[in-house]
């Protein structure tokens, strides 16, 4: 079929235009099929006719009927020989354009079922097998940009999970990293509290303090072990715990805390409830939640027991365990070092040889009494007591036996006064007695009660010889009475002391009143 051109179209417009034949027969299976075999059937039947009609021509000549004859019997069998032909040219051509490429593409597409994505058919024509053939490898192409963007985003994906994964830890990281830094934080600040003190108490109860109100706590007290009863000693409370509760004692090994204190190690209970060894009784409506007992260690020695509740059952985490023994260590060392500064501050007012407080702490209590006694009006007398012939001993037993008396003179002394009183060494075989709120009656009735104990007790002699015994000399002095000051008492005190020895010893002598020395 032609195409109908416009007028005036070009020759050039003309032949582009006119449909290609050609084209047509390499796009369509069909026309490939048809002219395969008719153009060959054609062929071989018109040669065929072409030479029964010569025949039968030449043959007509000499015998017409015969030839008619010929020519049908010729027309019948070339018919069916064209046939014949016809279908193995069919045959022919529908094996060449039809089964093997439809085979070749079959052995494709089974590659392609069994994952074989990167195979392709091969396009031998135009036609509807090639276009097959064609949109085969077109899909293929696809499923396997499709199969890439799978993987891509497999890999997107792992990518993504272990940048979650790595978020996540590093997360946790921070998350430890903030708990650590918690941590420390609770540490320094423990320890700078800890540290601005050395008055044993004041430290107790800011240290119980800090950590009732950074540990999350319900109640926190620490016990300290009493060297002299070895008990646990209630010293400090914070939070819920009872503050009548200080000053309770445990035996060691008694309870959780006694247990903790005797072995030195860590115990913690995720609930008291099910535990003999809480305190039940002592705690009604407290029985239940969570309790951590730590021990106070120092250098080796049990110091105490630092113990932590909570209401909650399994309440403390390990790394919470490892932060109260982190800190009880600190405690310890503060505990530690404030007891050394107490003993040292203890020695510093203790006369080593007697054990009682020696001059400097005797001047320091009469300024506190004598300040007292000017505010409040309270009457303040001192006794000056030296021992008779104290040389005579020194020279006849040595100076250890000497050091024995002095020791056994103040053990007198001592047994011999109120608490609120206090006995001190002023200096070689002289002692001071301060009596706080006594007037002068009351402390020359004292001194002659401390000059007969003395007398009484047998002081230790040489080894293998009698206890010996000793008597001392006393001058009473009151303030207000006899003197204004400090300095002033002592002075009429030592006076009256050497009036006493004046007059032979062994007895007591009083200061003369002021207004009668002016007198």
């Amino acid at each position: 079929m032609w195409v109908q051109h416009p007028p005036g179209a070009s020759p050039e417009q003309r032949r582009y235009n006119r449909p290609n034949v050609l084209s047509r027969i390499r796009q369509s299976l069909a026309l490939k099929l048809i002219l395969a075999s008719a153009i060959p059937s054609a062929v071989v039947l018109l040669a065929g006719l072409g030479a029964l009609v010569a025949h039968s021509h030449r043959l007509s000549v000499r015998d017409p009927a015969m030839a008619f004859d010929e020519l049908r019997t010729g027309a019948i069998l070339g018919t069916l020989l064209a046939l014949t032909f016809a279908g193995m040219t069919i045959a022919l051509a529908a094996r060449h354009f039809l089964l093997k490429p439809i085979q070749g593409l079959s052995r494709v597409m089974a590659r392609a079922e069994l994952g074989e994505f990167l195979v392709r058919a091969r396009v031998q024509s135009e036609d509807e097998l090639g276009k097959l053939a064609r949109s085969f490898n077109t899909m293929l192409s696809r499923i396997t940009d499709m199969a890439v963007a799978d993987i891509e985003a497999k890999e997107s994906l792992a990518k993504m999970e272990h940048d979650l994964s790595l978020q996540a830890e590093l997360q946790a990281v921070n998350a430890r990293l903030g708990a650590h830094v918690g941590e420390m934080e609770l540490l320094l600040e423990v320890s700078h509290a800890i540290s601005g003190t050395l008055d044993l108490p004041e430290l107790l109860e800011t240290l119980g303090r800090q950590v009732f109100a950074r540990f999350g706590v319900s109640e926190f007290s620490i016990m300290l072990v009493d060297d002299t009863t070895h008990q646990l000693v209630v010293e400090a409370v914070a939070g819920d715990a009872a503050r009548n509760a200080r000053g309770t004692r445990f035996h060691l090994g008694e309870g959780i805390t006694g247990e903790v204190a005797a072995r030195g190690q860590t115990i913690y209970v995720e609930n008291v409830a099910s535990d003999p060894r809480y305190p039940h009784h002592a705690r009604p409506g407290r029985s239940k939640g969570s309790f951590l007992a730590v021990p106070l260690k120092s250098k080796g020695r049990i110091l105490g027991v630092m113990n932590f509740n909570r209401p909650q059952e399994n309440a403390f985490s390990q790394q919470e365990i490892r932060l109260a023994e982190a800190i009880a260590a600190q405690a310890a060392l503060a505990i530690a070092n404030a007891r050394l500064y107490q003993q040292t501050l203890e020695l510093s007012f203790t006369d080593a040889l007697t054990g009682v407080p020696n001059r400097r702490q005797l001047f320091l209590r009469l300024e506190n009494e004598v300040s007292r006694s000017l505010r409040f009006g309270d009457p303040v007398s001192l006794l000056m007591i030296d021992l008779d012939l104290f040389k005579r001993i020194n020279d006849a037993h040595g100076h250890t036996v000497g050091d024995g008396v002095l020791r056994g003179v103040a053990l007198a002394l001592r047994r011999s006064i109120r608490k609120i009183d206090i006995v001190a060494r002023y200096g070689g075989e002289e002692f001071c007695v301060v009596l706080p709120r006594v007037g002068k009656p009351e402390a020359l009735e004292v001194a002659e009660k401390l000059r007969l104990a003395v007398a009484a007790a047998s002081m230790p002699g040489p080894e293998g010889h009698p206890a010996l015994s000793v008597t001392i000399s006393a001058g009473v002095a009151t303030l207000g009475t006899d003197a204004q000051d400090v300095a002033g008492l002592i002075e009429k005190a030592d006076t009256a002391l050497y009036e006493a020895k004046r007059l032979g010893r062994d007895r007591v002598a009083m200061a003369i009143p002021v207004q009668l020395a002016s007198a």
